[in-house]
């Protein structure tokens, strides 16, 4: 009974952690983290932080690392918790067993990390970057196979990092919650709108102004 808890523990916690991981980083915008990694002068960034970013620029294979080992705790974890629970149980006491591993899975190994990992995305991103990196570079190998099979599949243009209507909604959100003056929202909004204006947009109508003639002289014009 023991070794079934232990074996349960570990599944559990194994694929949590792998489970809050994955969600902390891909939670984390990449200029999110780029500015983590410049730090805030006179302050140095932190060596999580510049590996942090490291891993957003090339988020694929981090991610892919992550899985593994998640499928590792639940595919291989859950062969081991099988043949122990068949030890002790019979065919009712294994099917509810089972009930309750499924659901512990589901809340303890799945609902509960990411939730976590999606709310304390920085801190848990930049304390696992650096192990998460470490354990990239052990399965390399593994991955650079996965990616050559996968690769007719995932072929595609890189999305941008942001664009001029995210950049506008950025604003807009900043100024709803206090952190942007409106003055500051105009102006940036202006900076997007001159580039599509054209001369003829901003001239001012000729019976509209008032102007003198090149070839007259200072007297002409005195009055």
């Amino acid at each position: 009974m023991i070794q079934l808890a232990i074996a349960v523990f570990i599944v559990i916690i194994g694929s949590a952690l792998c489970s809050g991981i994955e969600t902390a980083l891909l939670s984390i915008p990449l200029l999110r983290a780029r500015q983590l990694a410049q730090g805030q002068p006179p302050r140095r960034p932190s060596p999580g932080a510049i590996a942090l970013l490291a891993i957003r620029q090339r988020v694929s294979r981090p991610i892919a690392t992550i899985v593994i080992f998640n499928n590792i705790f639940n595919i291989v974890g859950s062969i081991v918790v099988g043949r122990l629970a068949a030890t002790l149980f019979d065919n009712t006491g294994l099917g509810i067993f089972s009930a309750a591993l499924t659901f512990g899975i589901i809340l303890f190994a799945e609902i509960l990390p990411k939730t976590l990992g999606e709310r304390y995305a920085e801190k848990i991103g930049v304390a696992v970057a650096i192990p998460v990196r470490g354990a990239t570079v052990l399965c390399t190998p593994l991955i650079w196979l996965l990616e050559h099979i996968t690769a007719p599949l995932t072929k595609g243009g890189k999305r941008p990092v942001t664009d001029e209507s995210e950049i506008k909604l950025l604003t807009v959100m900043g100024y709803q919650e206090g952190l942007i003056e409106d003055d500051e929202v105009e102006m940036i909004d202006r900076v997007f709108r001159l580039n599509d204006l054209k001369s003829a947009d901003i001239m001012t109508p000729r019976v509209a102004i008032t102007y003198l003639p090149g070839d007259a002289i200072l007297q002409e014009i005195h009055d």
